[in-house]
């Protein structure tokens, strides 16, 4: 006689793996605070041989110190990747050296915040000095990889429009687009704020 049965499948590739990051964004972090607003970022996790394609992706949230815990379920361990961070409105940041995730604890960690240095390029911008911090470029309101005029006049538009709520022109996390976000565009506009890639 038969009471029960079961199928139990075990996979591999169901094995989630652990991301420690921790990254702020210009616009939206507040130097006397040393804090920033949350919001989304896409990680992703890049080849670490040319031409780099996209190997696993996901999101997480940034909480207001700028730390997230990110999971990955393609990704494997002991193997090498660029991580790149992709906000809604600030510059694709990659980071400089690889990473790679244990055999056993199926962890790793990336602080993009301590040093320039930790962005490729070092494509990153100084937001503190107190204690000294780093936050990748906001104002790439389209995401083409430049903050360019593009940018500032769709920030301009919407701020003549009194766009508020979640928008990709509202670089400084307030939930309104008006003239700082404005500026802020325009100011890493004029400095030729571009995406740095290996």
């Amino acid at each position: 006689m038969l009471i029960s049965w079961g199928l139990q499948i075990n996979n591999n590739n169901s094995l989630s793996l652990n991301l420690d990051c921790s990254s702020l964004i210009e616009g939206f972090y507040n130097a006397s605070t040393d804090s920033m607003i949350a919001d989304t970022v896409r990680f992703q996790l890049r080849s670490s041989v040319f031409p780099y394609p996209i190997l696993d992706s996901s999101k997480a949230k940034l909480n207001s110190s700028g730390s997230a815990q990110v999971s990955f379920t393609k990704a494997q361990p002991l193997t090498d990747y660029f991580l790149v961070l992709k906000h809604r409105n600030s510059i694709e940041t990659w980071s400089s050296s690889v990473i790679r995730f244990t055999q056993f604890t199926k962890q790793a960690q990336y602080n993009f915040t301590d040093l320039s240095s930790k962005a490729f390029g070092n494509n990153m911008k100084q937001v503190d000095t107190s204690p000294v911090k780093f936050a990748v470029f906001s104002g790439d309101i389209d995401q083409n990889g430049f903050v360019d005029l593009n940018d500032i006049t769709i920030a301009f538009n919407n701020a003549s429009a009194f766009v508020s709520g979640y928008s990709i022109s509202d670089v400084d996390g307030d939930d309104l687009t008006d003239l700082s976000d404005v500026l802020l565009t325009f100011n890493n506009s004029s400095i030729f704020v571009i995406k740095i890639v290996p």
